[in-house]
């Protein structure tokens, strides 16, 4: 009876919440009791019920779709590394769950379309060769190179968009993900573009240009002076109660600037969205990890990169674990996490990524000479100054010097 089930995949295994109607109250899978008073055995018989009862007659029901769409929506659990979680009832070939914002599939389908309008097929709601991930636009670029453009315009933890990345960069795919919230724990977190927040009117206008605010990088180098090439020290924290300090340490710095920051940027003719998918499918862009930091460079850039610093990176992924994954969030895609459940918020915005410094360099002491061109020694009394008169001993000193040592 199981059989007509369709089995979500890890990455679309999240700590749901679920009804149980008998009980008239959500259940609590972290509990032995689930919740419930009494419920000590409700988890056995709620496992019993498989391949005897068909899901829809369970008892268990998604909350979340009852009252956001006034449908009854069946769920069932499943165990993932000793972890229970709710997943919604679908049959074999039926698409998850998803309540996607009209500005979620504006962004989805004006993508698409941009992309096909530029030579790239691209298919929306497309899973990968592996299972593991769904694509919300799949762009098959230049050169083998897979894009997949995810729109993400809900809160997510940093860990949970870590983990929902890690899935796609098993299965091959270069990601982009874009974010409106400039606080967006997934900023620098995952491969990123940082777009206005605009109305799905708005962005379905193919003529409208989306501008890129954020994730962009460039490569800048040069001496931390005020008539040097940066803006302002890189390694200097940037204060909020004096926002126009441009402090300079006189060191040379080489970092990664986000491009609206560099000193080249000049706020005209700014990079969209459909400019910047186009060059990334086309290998024009490359994604970079500097730092635990995600970003893009131009692909020029990406080259004096490796040429400056070598194509070591600190690109180390964990392993596949429901535990890894965001299991704290609703069901709908784009509704805000728990506030209970969720991290704490925190300002990430842009910020550059030092590469390599090097400390002002002091001049060497200039030695005295005399005129015939010898070095001055320094006085024997050790009061650091040159004395050409050598004292009765035939040592180099001061008179006054000596007067303070006799006494």
């Amino acid at each position: 009876m199981d059989d007509d089930l369709q089995i979500d995949s890890d990455e679309d295994l999240f700590r749901n919440p679920v009804y149980y109607e008998p009980a008239g109250r959500n259940l609590d899978l972290d509990r032995p009791d689930l919740g419930v008073p009494q419920g000590q055995n409700l988890l056995s018989v709620l496992l019993r019920m498989r391949g005897r009862v068909p899901v829809e007659k369970r008892g268990l029901i998604c909350p979340d779709c009852r009252d956001l769409r006034g449908r009854r929506v069946p769920m069932y659990l499943v165990q993932r590394d000793s972890v229970w979680l709710a997943s919604h009832y679908r049959k074999p070939g039926e698409k998850p769950i998803s309540h996607e914002s009209d500005e979620h599939l504006a962004r989805k389908e004006r993508v698409a379309k941009d992309s096909e309008d530029h030579g790239f097929h691209a298919d929306i709601e497309s899973q990968t060769a592996d299972g593991h991930a769904r694509l919300d636009v799949r762009i098959d670029g230049a050169n083998g190179i897979v894009l997949g453009y995810e729109p993400q315009l809900s809160a997510q933890t940093a860990r949970g968009m870590r983990a929902r990345e890690g899935f796609r960069r098993r299965g091959g795919i270069q990601s982009v993900w874009d974010f409106a919230d400039p606080d967006h724990a997934g900023i620098g977190t995952v491969p990123y573009v940082r777009t206005p927040n605009l109305p799905a009117s708005v962005i379905r206008v193919q003529k409208n240009p989306i501008a890129v605010q954020d994730g962009n990088f460039v490569l800048e180098e040069g001496q931390c002076s005020q008539n040097g090439a940066l803006t302002r020290c890189p390694e200097k924290p940037y204060d909020p109660e004096n926002p126009t300090d441009a402090g300079y340490c006189g060191g040379w710095h080489r970092v990664l600037m986000p491009a609206h920051q560099s000193s080249t940027f000049t706020g005209e003719g700014g990079l969209t969205l459909t400019r910047f998918i186009v060059e990334a499918a086309a290998g024009e862009r490359i994604p970079f990890q500097r730092g635990g930091h995600h970003g893009w460079l131009p692909a020029q850039q990406w080259k004096q990169y490796l040429e400056a610093n070598g194509p070591a990176l600190d690109d180390k992924e964990p392993q596949p674990s429901v535990r890894q994954g965001d299991r704290r969030d609703r069901c709908t895609e784009d509704r805000s996490a728990s506030q209970v459940r969720a991290e704490p918020k925190q300002r990430r915005g842009s910020r550059a990524i030092v590469l390599e410094s090097r400390p002002r360099e002091t001049e060497a002491a200039r030695v005295p000479v005399d005129a015939s061109g010898q070095a001055i020694p320094l006085c024997r009394f050790g009061c650091g100054q040159p004395a050409s008169l050598p004292g009765p001993e035939g040592l180099p000193e001061h008179f006054s010097c000596r007067r303070k040592h006799e006494t």
